[in-house]
C-alpha cells in the first residue's frame, strides 16, 4: 500500500453507521480506529475490541446523526482518538463542518453543499444547468431533459394541487416524494386519493415533487467516487430491491443485487456508466469530493436518471466484501482519495466514461436483502441484547445467487434461492 495512505489510515478515526460496512477492510482497531453505531452479532463477535454504540446502550435506531453526536460528546472511546488528525464519516452532517473549523481534516463534503445536492427538488435542474455550460455533456443533458419530460416532473407546495388535477396530469399512477428522503422513507406510489392524502400527511416538507410512475421499470444504482485530482471511478451498477415494506405505498430500499441476472446488457451498463461519469465530473467542478451514487430506472432499454445521492450508498456493503483488502479500490480508500492529495497512477485506467470496476468474485455475496417480517435463518442480525426501534430491519441476508424473481416495484423475492 502507498505509504502516505497507510499514514492517513493510522491517523484516522472512522465514524461508522455500521461496522458491517467495513467487513474485510483491513483490520479495524489495528490498521485504523473505528467507532460504530451498529453492528451485526457476527461482526461484534469477530471484532470484540471495537466500540459499537448500540451494544452499550441496548437500542438500535433508524437515524444515527444524533447517535454520532452522543458518541463524540460522551464516550471515553472518542476521547482516546482526539489526537487523530483525520475523521471519516458516512456523509456530511451539521457538525462535520464544525470539526473542520477546529482544524480536523474531515473526509466528507461541506455540509451546505450536501444540503444543496441532497434536495430532490433541485438536483436535476442543477445538473442540467452545469451540463449546459459546455458541449462535453451533451448526452447527459439530453437524458436529464428527456427524463424530466417523460416523468412530467412537477414541484409545488403540497396543499396547492388537488388529487384530481394530478390524476388528469398523469392518467395513471404517479410518485410523490419529499424534498429530502433516505432509502425511500418519503417516496410514495399513488393510485388513489386516499393514498395521496396519506402521503402528503406523512411528508413533513411543505413542497413536494410528483412524477409519472414508470411501469415495468428496473431500478438501478451506481456507486461513484470523485477523487481529489478529478479522476472519476465507478463500480458495477446494481439492481435495487424496492419494496412496500410497511404497506404504506412507500417505495422503500430493501437491498441490492450486483449479479447479471436482471442486468446483463453490456450497452446499457456502458451507457449508465457514462452518465454517472459525467455527473461525477460536474460534481468535481462544483467542489464535490468522495463517494456518491446515482439512481436510474431502465425501461425497454431506455435509461432515465432519477436522483443523486451525495453520500455513501448502503449497497457499498457488497463491493467492500470483494474489495475491502485491495490497496486502492476499496470503497473507504477511494472515498479518502477524494480529499487526500495522493497521486495513484494505476487508477487512471478506470477514469474512462464507459469503464466500471467489475469487482464480483466467485463464491462471495453478490447482494443483500433487509429482513423485516420474513422468517429465515442465517441472517446477519443485531446482538440479542439490542432492542430494535419499530420499523427498523431485524437484520439482513447475504446471498450468492440472485433472489429476485421480479425486479419491478414492489420487487418479488424468492428466499428459497438464498
Amino acid at each position: 500500500m502507498n505509504e502516505l495512505i497507510e499514514f492517513i489510515l493510522s491517523n484516522t478515526v472512522f465514524l461508522a453507521k455500521t461496522l458491517d460496512l467495513f467487513e474485510g477492510f483491513k483490520v479495524p482497531g489495528k490498521d485504523y480506529k473505528i467507532l460504530a453505531c451498529q453492528a451485526s452479532e457476527e461482526l461484534v463477535q469477530k471484532y470484540q475490541n471495537i466500540y459499537v454504540d448500540e451494544i452499550i446502550k441496548g437500542q438500535r435506531h433508524y437515524s444515527t446523526s444524533t447517535q454520532f453526536l452522543d458518541i463524540m460528546q460522551n464516550s471515553v472511546e472518542f476521547k482516546k482518538y482526539l489526537d487523530c488528525k483525520h475523521i471519516w464519516t458516512y456523509q456530511a452532517y451539521s457538525w462535520t463542518n464544525d470539526l473542520r473549523y477546529s482544524g480536523k481534516i474531515v473526509f466528507c463534503i461541506d455540509y451546505f453543499l450536501f444540503l444543496k445536492l441532497h434536495n430532490k427538488l433541485i438536483q436535476r435542474k442543477l445538473l442540467i444547468e452545469h451540463a449546459s455550460l459546455t458541449n462535453e455533456y451533451t448526452n447527459l443533458k439530453k437524458n436529464l431533459i428527456n427524463s424530466s419530460i417523460l416523468l412530467a416532473t412537477r414541484i409545488f407546495p403540497k396543499q396547492e394541487v388537488e388529487y384530481d388535477k394530478l390524476k388528469k396530469t398523469y392518467n395513471n399512477a404517479f410518485v410523490v416524494c419529499a424534498s429530502n428522503s433516505n432509502g425511500g422513507d418519503s417516496i410514495f406510489k399513488i393510485s388513489t386519493e386516499n393514498e395521496y392524502l396519506n402521503a402528503i400527511k406523512s411528508i413533513v416538507t411543505p413542497v413536494i415533487r410528483t412524477e409519472k410512475y414508470i411501469e415495468n421499470g428496473i431500478p438501478l444504482n451506481q456507486i461513484g467516487f470523485v477523487l481529489s485530482n478529478g479522476v472519476i471511478i465507478k463500480y458495477r451498477p446494481s439492481v435495487q430491491i424496492i419494496k412496500n415494506i410497511h404497506q404504506s405505498n412507500k417505495m422503500e430500499y430493501a437491498g441490492c443485487d450486483f449479479s447479471d441476472s436482471h442486468l446483463n446488457d453490456s450497452e446499457i451498463l456502458a451507457n449508465i456508466t457514462e452518465l454517472t461519469h459525467d455527473i461525477g465530473k460536474i460534481l468535481y467542478q462544483i467542489g464535490y469530493r468522495g463517494t456518491f451514487g446515482c439512481d436510474y430506472v431502465v425501461v425497454d432499454d431506455t435509461i432515465h436518471f432519477i436522483e443523486l445521492n451525495p453520500r455513501y450508498q448502503a449497497s457499498t456493503l457488497i463491493p467492500n466484501i470483494h474489495l475491502g483488502e485491495h490497496d486502492l479500490l476499496a470503497p473507504h480508500i477511494l472515498h479518502i482519495l477524494g480529499f487526500a492529495d495522493v497521486y495513484c497512477s494505476t487508477l487512471n485506467q478506470y477514469n474512462v466514461r464507459n469503464i466500471f470496476v467489475d469487482f464480483i468474485q466467485s463464491g462471495k455475496p453478490i447482494g443483500f436483502y433487509n429482513i423485516y417480517n420474513e422468517k429465515i435463518d442465517k441472517i446477519r442480525k443485531p446482538n440479542k441484547t439490542v432492542i430494535i426501534q419499530e420499523g427498523v430491519s431485524k437484520g439482513y441476508l447475504l446471498f450468492t445467487s440472485s433472489i429476485i424473481d421480479n425486479p419491478f416495484y414492489p420487487a418479488e423475492i424468492n428466499l428459497v434461492h438464498s
